[in-house]
């Protein structure tokens, strides 16, 4: 019974180690049956770097330190025709000192909303309510900065180093799109204040289905992988395999390897990956070219999505026209291909 138990569960492990490194396991086995056919060990070179894993900014050197405008005892006194007062005191208490990067951002939306009934319930302090507005104003996209670039939610989003990635379900790619949107709104959208509930639940769905970092992983590793396969199969000299342009048995060995991995396995995969990049895109970018976030945080945000989508594709292109010449060569109606 024992024996049976621990053999039933060291099935359910392999089984769950295989769905969450799925694609990294599909193109290993690819290599194997291409070095198998081969008669040849597959010891392409490591890559020198270890894209694989979405290495995060520093947080601590993200964070924007907003310095509180200073405030008198007797000033303070004066605002409790207004709610102003009320904020500060709730600030100023040990939770309020510790407030995450949303609800440091609400609270400085509600201070600026507050500030300016301030002004028409109390005219006679209109200049210091100014200053005060005024500085505020400018700490709010520092505010904004933070909420991005140091919620626990984000960094789970852009960074999460435990899945991979096969397809995206229509309610994911849109729940993903919504949340990005709504966060990207709220730096240009000077409104009342944000709904806190509707600002967590965005939070929320970005970080359970981490799908910017479920593709920039995945378009990683394969195109890490593939381009080791490219240089280790360049190195083969299998043109001598299609003597007078015939192929050999290797070659049509190969072929079978090739489709049935890459086509019908890498492929689909990679589809799925352009159309998530593709919709994806266009929040990437906005987030890449905004000023108020760090220049760390914006380079990573580029480097895994623009840049790491074209090295990927780049990628898959080249190992697409290896297989393409060598089929040309053989004489042999390549599978249907697609580089892209």
């Amino acid at each position: 019974m024992f024996t049976r138990f621990t053999t039933v569960l060291a099935l359910i492990i392999a089984m769950v180690g295989c769905g969450r490194n799925d694609i990294s396991h599909t193109i290993n086995q690819y290599q194997e049956r291409i070095a198998n056919v081969l008669d040849t060990p597959f010891n392409a070179p490591m890559p020198t770097t270890t894209s694989v894993s979405l290495v995060y900014p520093s947080k601590r050197l993200l964070v924007n330190v907003i310095t509180p405008p200073q405030l008198d005892v007797k000033q303070f006194f004066a605002l409790k025709k207004c709610d102003l007062n009320l904020l500060i005191a709730q600030r100023n208490t040990p939770l309020g000192r510790t407030q995450p990067p949303s609800v440091r951002y609400l609270y400085e939306r509600e201070v600026v909303e507050s500030l300016s009934r301030c002004k028409v319930l109390m005219p006679e302090y209109s200049a210091l309510l100014d200053d005060w507005l005024e500085h505020k104003l400018a700490a709010l996209p520092l505010a904004w900065a933070n909420l991005i670039q140091t919620s626990d939610e984000t960094i789970n989003a852009f960074s999460n180093n435990s899945d991979f990635f096969d397809s995206a379900s229509s309610t994911e790619l849109h729940t993903t799109k919504s949340a990005l949107s709504y966060l990207l709104d709220a730096n240009s959208q000077l409104r009342t204040a944000s709904n806190s509930q509707e600002l967590e639940s965005y939070l929320s769905q970005l970080s359970k289905s981490h799908l910017p970092a479920k593709t920039w992983r995945t378009q990683s590793v394969i195109r890490e992988e593939l381009n080791r396969t490219t240089l280790w199969l360049q190195k083969q000299d299998l043109h001598e395999q299609c003597e007078d342009g015939q192929p050999s048995q290797k070659v049509k060995y190969l072929k079978n390897v090739f489709t049935l991995f890459f086509i019908e396995k890498i492929q689909p995969i990679g589809s799925e990956l352009n159309r998530v990049h593709y919709a994806l895109s266009p929040f990437y970018q906005k987030l890449s070219a905004e000023s108020n976030l760090a220049l760390s945080f914006r380079h990573f945000i580029d480097a895994q999505g623009d840049k790491g989508f074209s090295a990927y594709q780049q990628a898959i292109k080249s190992h697409v026209q290896f297989w393409q010449t060598l089929f040309k060569q053989c004489n042999m109606s390549p599978t249907s291909l697609n580089s892209r």
